[in-house]
């Protein structure tokens, strides 16, 4: 008689080994999420940080000619104060400049100031009534498109205003979206009467832009040296002790918008910049002074580099 064999049942896996794999899958899942979370921030912020770049070398192209073409300008002495029988180096010479011996050519300084204000607005309201000068056509005409009748301190002004000007540059020149990484770098906000494009970083905040960021930690660190360093200023006649104490001093600051000095004698380092909030969305800095909102905060904000 042939003999025959059992064959044992399989033994199913016990609830413990079950609870086990379940617990090994668990932590692969959670190290492949962390490393891929890791990966998209750093490409996130690889993103804005070359964004910043473009953006900067673009800015610095379109602000040197407007800078050059505001020097060379024979025009500059006739050109009119929009709505009176002034001339724009009689508002100037009367309003700003002080009385000193260098007077005539501060005159010039700030007359050169004031066209990249024109130029480069930090808000709506800049952009809508630069005076004394007059509004850039192209951008009057574009604000009104959108309903934009003035400035409502909206975060994301200043990075509208950017990609206005850098669009619709005075020089002609203007930029297309690819030059700075494609269509992605740009949203749209609310304005009260419709929507604004603007652009922003890789988070999706909108960029912070400044012509002159006086506080910047970027230009000016901690110990740095002061001293007149200012490429539309390079005899240093805005840092003037004769014409610092003046109220004209103090007039021409508020019209140009955060250009303060530290002292007869003294400035920081002056320099169009761009800056984003960082993968927190939250400003470490002023995003209009680039000052710092507490002392010895540097955060995750990233800044372009003039």
């Amino acid at each position: 008689m042939a003999r025959t064999t059992r064959e044992t049942p399989r033994r199913a896996f016990t609830l413990i080994e079950l609870l086990v794999v379940i617990a090994i899958i668990a932590a692969l899942l959670a190290l492949s999420a962390a490393a891929i979370i890791r990966f998209i921030g750093t490409q996130q912020a690889n993103n804005t940080k070359s964004e910043l770049s473009r953006t900067q070398a673009q800015l610095n192209r379109l602000y040197s000619a407007v800078k050059d073409t505001a020097y060379k300008n024979p025009q500059w002495k006739t050109e009119m104060v929009p709505g009176t029988s002034t001339t724009v180096e009689s508002f100037i010479l009367s309003n700003l400049a002080g009385t000193d011996a260098n007077a005539k050519a501060r005159a010039l300084v700030i007359y050169v100031k004031l066209k990249l204000r024109q130029a480069f607005p930090m808000n709506f309201n800049e952009a809508i009534n630069p005076y004394p000068l007059p509004p850039l056509p192209a951008y009057k005409l574009y604000l009104n498109s959108l309903g934009v009748t003035n400035s409502t301190g909206a975060v994301h002004e200043s990075s509208a205003c950017l990609l206005m000007a850098l669009q619709r540059a005075v020089s002609n020149q203007g930029i297309d979206l690819a030059d700075l990484g494609g269509g992605s770098v740009v949203a749209q906000f609310a304005t009260p009467n419709a929507t604004i494009p603007a652009l922003v970083d890789a988070w999706g905040t909108p960029l912070a832009f400044t012509r002159a960021p006086t506080g910047s930690i970027v230009l000016n660190p901690s110990g740095s040296q002061p001293g007149p360093n200012d490429p539309v200023d390079p005899q240093g006649l805005l840092n003037s002790g004769a014409w610092q104490p003046t109220s004209m001093r103090t007039a021409f600051f508020n019209l140009i918008l955060q250009q303060q000095a530290v002292g007869t004698g003294n400035s920081f380092k002056i320099a169009p910049m761009v800056a984003s909030a960082g993968p927190d969305r939250k400003w470490q800095i002023d995003p209009i002074s680039f000052t710092p909102l507490t002392v010895g905060a540097s955060g995750d904000d990233l800044f372009s580099n003039p």
